[in-house]
């Protein structure tokens, strides 16, 4: 099965940190990352997996060096691996107009492959790309069979400086948020009293 993974770029400069999950250590790297999806990667790759990493790039003085910071990242923990990894990318104008969001979205559905597995990080980026990246995903699970198998957010705390604090990563797996939203979608009932509670039942299963 083909993995192609969605790495989001920052726009600024950025440092290797230690991404703690508190609620899901198997995606926990002991290591220190820019990119806290290498993190996840470094957990879940295996030799000889196909992998297709899709860089969403949002222009800026710095998106050029942190492309090639992702990929030297994610080399360097794949040499150890031996996944075959190619590259591509998303690019776009730090805008948020119709037309930017629309052209976003259209690039990345259209790397998309019949019964891939599919991993996605959505630290960096502007603010639209996370639902955008939502929308994606739940077209290739419905119209390319695909397997979201890990979405995920790092969070880091900084100082009055804007520095990162020490010991303040933390990796946060939001895969369930994409799967309530599946399940949101295609829930049926006669009314919204009705859905709430339904909707109540599957959580206390």
């Amino acid at each position: 099965m083909k993995k192609i993974v969605f790495a989001t770029i920052p726009m600024q400069k950025i440092t290797p940190q230690h991404y703690v999950s508190e609620e899901n250590k198997s995606i926990e790297y002991e290591g220190k990352v820019r990119f806290p999806i290498n993190a996840v990667l470094a957990k879940t790759l295996a030799k000889d997996d196909e992998v297709k990493v899709v860089r969403i790039v949002t222009k800026s003085e710095f998106a050029q060096e942190n492309v090639d910071f992702q990929k030297e990242e994610l080399d360097g923990i794949n040499a150890a691996i031996g996944a075959h990894i190619t590259y591509d990318e998303v690019q776009n104008e730090f805008k948020e107009t119709s037309d930017v969001v629309e052209s976003r979205f259209r690039q990345i559905v259209a790397t998309f492959e019949e019964g891939c597995q599919i991993f996605a990080d959505m630290t960096y980026g502007p603010k639209t790309l996370v639902p955008v990246l939502f929308f994606a995903l739940g077209f290739a699970e419905r119209f390319f069979d695909a397997d979201i198998s890990n979405i995920v957010y790092g969070a880091i705390v900084h100082d009055e400086n804007k520095q990162a604090k020490a010991n303040t990563a933390a990796l946060y797996d939001v895969t369930p948020l994409f799967y309530l939203n599946s399940l949101t979608s295609v829930m049926e009932a006669p009314d919204g009293k009705t859905a709430i509670e339904r909707l109540n039942k599957f959580f206390e299963l």
